[in-house]
């Protein structure tokens, strides 16, 4: 009987913002928005994603489909946020590498990545990590990382694995066929004892958050692209990595990474086919589009008044305070124009744990007047103050068993408290940085988004998958804060010297204009 491979998983997930005011550290991994425990040792980890659509998910389907032993060690992920102390990565990595060191020995390590992580020490935190479990295993033992297409791909990450599986995705609905990927390519090289050749290719562009969505050109032109490549004779794997703007760090930008069978200057070949053509498009790939809130408000009022009954909420999607890439949620810029322009069918939250100690002094059923968001930083707008009647109250956990971005299910928003306000709008007030990526979040209130005229999702593409289907229209929403799209609104020291848009005439060596 032959034994069956033994194959451990483990990963630090976190996409940060080194941009965003509300650091990283260990207390942040007490509590998730995006599941119910932050951090997920052994039989926990792999209890919790099972039913779920994760890339943890794919990884135990996957266990069961080509019959090998997958060891879950440990997968720590909390919202993105700030830059990741240094006592996160001396704990928790230290933990996972321990415990890969202790479980041994193991025929191949599936890492469970974002990607974007930065440190205090490592503006390559996931790079680090790799080559730390490198270290441990040796050259003999494959590993394969699975990552976010925000990912900052970095040469590191390619060195230190033996491949990279991105999701194709955005919105991210893809996380358990590619987790397939990456189990396919692990256990063929651990029986077979074969290594693909690899190309990693970084051409100086960054990819705009207005153009992320791999559905709607010109991001699919490129997602396309990949997808003639990995129909080429001899290509085994491939992935583009749309990169995170708002991470001070060199590989910030657009990565395409591809696997041969056997020949680097193949893999080469097809990596820059693919990058010269999205260079050739690096302005239609970048340019901030959509209105400011004052007139994103005045449009959305004007089109539901002369709506058809039961067409659907316009939806506005918060760009500059997008929860899932580390913003704050407690911008006040839409919130204030509704009051503003006096918007009464509109339903959103807001991260305001002040408010809410008002609130649950008061009791359900009292009305109070409380100064409402802003309060994090000066990026997000300046409180808004609210008087309204609390009707509901909860610990904030909701489960989503449909199509959610990235495939979580178990959601936490922390103690949370509705306030209907006599300005007009219904606010959500929630504790944690959950993000607005699915409609149970209202559903476990009590509230259905589908009976506002104007519902705000604080976020860009996450939202879109729970929110597409009941809208009568979706409008991306140019506002400031820590996730702005115009990246001349932020400092950077640490990207490369010529790097398109921040630098207008940078050049691409292999691309011919």
């Amino acid at each position: 009987m032959t034994k069956k491979l033994r194959i451990a998983t483990l990963g630090i997930h976190h996409e940060t913002n080194t941009f965003a005011s509300n650091k990283t550290t260990m207390d942040s991994f007490k509590v998730s928005g995006m599941q119910t425990y932050a951090v997920q040792r052994g039989q926990q980890y792999y209890d919790m994603h099972e039913m779920s659509q994760t890339s943890m998910a794919g990884f135990i389907q996957a266990s069961k489909r080509l019959d090998f032993e997958l060891i879950p060690l440990i997968f720590a992920a909390t919202d993105p946020a700030g830059t990741i102390s240094k006592e996160v990565f001396d704990t928790l990595g230290g933990e996972a590498l321990n415990m890969l060191s202790a479980q041994g020995s193991f025929d191949g390590v599936l890492l469970n990545q974002m990607g974007a992580a930065v440190s205090e020490e490592y503006p390559d935190m996931d790079g680090e990590l790799a080559r730390r479990v490198r270290e441990i295993v040796g050259p003999n033992v494959p590993v394969v990382m699975t990552l976010d297409l925000h990912a900052n791909v970095s040469q590191q990450m390619a060195d230190e694995t033996d491949a990279l599986v991105i999701y194709k995705t955005n919105p991210h609905t893809d996380a358990v066929p590619r987790a397939h990927d990456a189990c396919d390519l692990v256990v063929r090289m651990a029986t077979e004892n074969w290594r693909p050749a690899k190309w990693l290719e970084q051409p100086p562009m960054v990819v705009g958050i207005f153009q992320h969505d791999t559905r709607d050109m010109p991001m699919k032109a490129v997602i396309d692209d990949l997808e003639t490549v990995l129909g080429q004779p001899g290509i085994v794997g491939g992935s583009i990595g749309e990169g995170y703007p708002w991470s001070d760090v060199y590989e910030n930008g657009l990565a395409c990474y591809v696997l041969h069978e056997d020949s680097e200057e193949e893999a080469r070949k097809a990596a820059r086919w693919i990058t010269t053509r999205a260079w050739a498009n690096r302005k239609e790939l970048y340019e901030p589009v959509g209105p400011t809130p004052a007139k994103a408000v005045e449009y959305a009022l004007k089109q539901q008044a002369t709506k058809a009954e039961n067409s659907g909420p316009i939806v506005l999607l918060d760009v500059g305070d997008n929860i899932g890439a580390g913003s704050s949620g407690d911008s006040t810029f839409l919130l204030a124009e509704a009051v503003k322009q006096g918007a009464k069918s509109w339903l959103q939250t807001v991260r305001d744990v002040k408010a809410i100690d008002v609130c649950l002094a008061a009791g359900i059923g009292s009305t109070v007047t409380v100064n409402v968001g802003g309060k994090t930083d000066s990026l997000h707008g300046i409180p808004v103050s609210l008087t309204g009647r609390i009707t509901r109250m909860s610990d904030g956990r909701f489960e989503d068993t449909g199509t959610v971005h990235a495939g979580w299910r178990f959601f936490d928003a922390g103690t949370t408290v509705v306030l209907e306000c006599e300005e007009g709008p219904t606010v959500a007030l929630v504790t944690t940085h959950v993000g607005n990526m699915s409609r149970e979040q209202f559903y476990s209130l009590g509230y259905r988004p589908e009976d506002f005229d104007i519902v705000v999702a604080k976020g860009v593409v996450s939202p879109r998958p729970a929110y597409q289907p009941i809208a009568s229209e979706m409008i991306t929403v140019n506002t400031p804060g820590a996730t702005s799209a115009d990246m001349a609104t932020f400092e950077y020291t640490r990207v490369r010297k010529s790097l398109y848009p921040l630098d207008p005439n940078a050049r691409y060596e292999h691309a011919d204009s």
